[in-house]
């Protein structure tokens, strides 16, 4: 997230898989649950300044671990544009 500006859950994700996903290419989609006290409000907000609106953010915290008390209350965050 930090060296190519990718939108990852990696900084609020607990340790295990050994990056896959980032030795990939890709951002991490979260797949070990929160870590202990994630700062998904910070995270969140980086989020925003790389442009990435709140239904992806939304998106993102609802995947895989979507039942997670941080994931989901921080999904439940998210402002969402009406559509024009």
């Amino acid at each position: 997230m930090v060296a190519r500006g990718i939108p990852c859950l990696g900084p609020v994700t607990q340790a295990g898989c050994g990056a896959l996903c980032p030795s990939y290419g890709r951002g991490c989609y979260g797949c070990f649950g929160p870590q202990e006290s994630p700062n998904t409000s910070s995270l969140s907000g980086r989020w925003g300044e790389l442009g990435v609106d709140g239904e992806d953010i939304k998106r993102a915290y609802r995947t895989f671990n979507a039942a997670a008390d941080a994931f989901r209350m921080e999904s439940e965050t998210m402002k969402i544009e009406p559509s024009r």
